[in-house]
C-alpha cells in the first residue's frame, strides 16, 4: 500500500509521519481496555464486534461523503474484500475470545506475531526464502512463545487452546496482508477498502450474533462511551493514522513503531486492568518484540552487513 503513495521529503512531513507512526499503534493497543468493560458487562463477542465494524464503517462513509472518495469498485476488487473481511472476521474474534483465556496484553504479543506468519505464509506459497537474520528472528520468537505458555516452569502457564486461538488470528492477519499485496486492491483508496472490509465484517458479526442469541444491547452509557471510543480511537482513527504514517514515514519505520501496540496494550493490563505478569511473561513479550524488529530491519540490516564484508574486501 506504501508504495502507491507519493513520498514526502519535507522535514515536517517526516515529524507527521513519525507522530502518526507512534499514535497509530499505540491506539491500536487500547482495544482491551475498551473492550474488557463490555466483555464484564455481559456483552458477547459476535455483538461487540458488530458494533464496532457497522459503527466504523458508518463513519468511514462519512470520510468519504466528505472528501469525495467514490463508492464504486470492479467486480474483482469487490469480491477480495468480501474474502477479506471474511478473514478478519476470525483475526478480531479470536483475539477478542483470547482475552477470556489469558490477560489482554499477552494476547496482543501472540496476535503480534502475524509479520513470521507473512514470512512463513511467502515461504510455502511463493518460495521467497527468508534471509539468515530472519530465521533467527523465528527462532528467538518460538522461544519467546515457549516463555509465555509456560514450558520453561513459570507460574502464569497459558492454556494451549487460548494460545492456539489467539495464534490462529495472527495466521488470519498474515493472510490478509498478503492478499491486500498479491491482489492488487492496494490500487484502491486505503479508505475505500477499509470501508468494505468493516462493513463485509460487521455484517458477518451481526449474523453470527442473530444465529447465536441475538445482538446483545449496549450496555448505558459507559458501555456506548467504551465502544465510540473503540470505533473512533482504535478501529477509524489507528486506521487513518497508519496511512498517513505510511505515507510520510515509509513502511520500514512503521513496522519498527508498530512494537508500541503490544507494549501499549501490557501497559494497560497491567495499570488499569489489574493484570498480572511473571518474568517469565516478560521475557517472551520481549523475545518477541526484538524478533518482529528483526524481521522488520532484516532487508537494512542485510544491506549494511554486504557493506561491511565490502569494505574489509576492499581493505584486505
Amino acid at each position: 500500500m506504501s508504495n502507491l503513495l507519493p513520498k514526502k521529503t519535507s522535514s515536517s512531513g517526516n515529524i507527521s509521519g513519525l507522530v502518526c507512526g507512534v499514535l497509530a499503534p499505540t491506539s491500536f493497543g487500547f482495544i482491551p481496555f475498551f473492550t474488557m468493560p463490555l466483555i464484564n458487562a455481559g456483552m458477547n463477542t459476535a455483538s461487540i464486534l458488530a458494533y464496532r465494524f457497522l459503527f466504523s464503517a458508518l463513519i468511514l462513509l462519512l470520510v468519504m461523503l466528505v472528501r469525495k472518495i467514490p463508492l464504486k469498485m470492479n467486480r474483482h476488487h469487490l469480491l477480495v474484500v468480501l474474502l477479506l473481511g471474511a478473514i478478519y472476521v476470525w483475526s478480531a474474534a479470536g483475539l477478542q475470545i483470547g482475552y477470556r483465556y489469558m490477560p489482554t496484553g499477552i494476547c496482543t504479543v501472540v496476535h503480534f506475531t502475524y509479520p513470521i506468519w507473512v514470512i512463513l505464509i511467502m515461504l510455502l506459497l511463493y518460495k521467497q526464502r527468508p534471509a539468515p537474520i530472519t530465521l533467527a528472528a523465528i527462532a528467538m520468537a518460538i522461544i519467546g512463545v515457549a516463555c509465555l505458555v509456560g514450558l520453561f516452569g513459570t507460574s502464569q502457564k497459558i492454556p494451549l487452546a487460548g494460545f492456539i486461538i489467539v495464534a490462529s488470528t495472527g495466521i488470519a492477519y498474515a493472510t490478509y496482508l498478503v492478499i491486500v499485496s498479491k491482489s492488487g486492491i492496494n490500487q484502491e483508496h486505503p479508505v475505500k477498502v477499509s470501508f468494505y472490509v468493516m462493513t463485509t465484517t460487521g455484517i458477518l458479526f451481526s449474523i453470527i450474533a442473530l444465529a447465536t442469541g441475538g445482538i446483545n444491547t449496549i450496555p448505558g452509557p459507559s458501555g456506548w462511551v467504551n465502544t465510540i471510543l473503540l470505533c473512533i480511537v482504535s478501529t477509524v482513527l489507528s486506521n487513518i493514522l497508519l496511512v498517513v504514517a505510511l505515507k510520510n514515514a515509509g513502511a520500514t519505520t512503521n513496522s519498527i513503531l508498530g512494537s508500541l501496540e503490544p507494549l501499549t496494550a501490557v501497559s494497560i493490563g497491567v495499570i488499569f486492568l489489574s493484570e498480572t505478569i511473571t518474568i517469565s511473561s516478560l521475557i517472551g513479550v520481549g523475545l518477541i518484540i526484538i524478533a518482529v524488529l528483526l524481521i522488520a530491519l532484516s532487508g537494512r540490516l542485510a544491506y549494511l552487513w554486504k557493506v561491511h564484508l565490502l569494505r574489509r574486501r576492499h581493505r584486505h
